[in-house]
């Protein structure tokens, strides 16, 4: 599977990408504010990686990104920030909330056909100061914190995930098992 990751100037990246179950050699890495790049290697490309970043969607050049995959039919992962802007490509809003860098939390999953036997609370660990609020149709909240900050949204029908913690993250212990369902569900 040729996987295109937009990679967003953020350390973490280089985590994510060890951790997606996807030989290397089959990965291209793409700043996500290189549209020219973007727009050459999604033809090729039979899934997209939205990746962390330490801006908001707009400021960070993702506007429009998660259309045109979708208008394309690509399975689409986004985290962190790529979860971010996939929610703001369907209409959610971007709130600030308490920095939250470095911090375990449980998250709430519902059942989704993206993560089949995953449901319930799950430590997870975050770094973002933004989130997602007002989450509507296309796109359900798909795991909850405690106190109601959305950490996972997948779109109805299309094989669109947002992930807003990170999956690549020692604190978060069933992270690579949550991006291998991922892979296996969208191939």
């Amino acid at each position: 599977m040729r996987v295109l990751f937009l990679e967003n100037d953020d350390s973490f990246s280089w985590n994510v990408l060890d951790r997606l179950p996807v030989d290397r050699s089959h990965v291209t890495i793409v700043s996500g504010r290189d549209r020219a790049a973007f727009r050459e290697h999604l033809s090729r490309a039979a899934a997209v990686v939205i990746g962390p970043g330490p801006l908001d969607p707009h400021r960070a050049g993702l506007d429009g990104v998660v259309e045109e995959a979708a208008a394309r039919g690509l399975p689409v992962l986004g985290i962190c920030l790529g979860h971010q802007a996939i929610g703001l490509a369907f209409g959610a809003r971007l709130v600030r909330n308490e920095p939250c860098h470095g911090k375990r939390s449980l998250a709430l999953f519902r059942v989704s056909r993206h993560f089949p036997g995953i449901a319930g609370p799950i430590e997870v660990m975050r770094y973002h100061s933004l989130s997602l609020a007002s989450v509507r149709p296309p796109l359900r909240a798909l795991a909850e914190t405690q106190d109601e900050v959305v950490m996972a949204i997948e779109h109805e029908s299309l094989p669109i995930v947002g992930l807003q913690f990170h999956p690549d993250s020692f604190g978060t212990p069933r992270g690579e098992e949550l991006l291998a369902a991922f892979f296996r569900t969208v191939t």
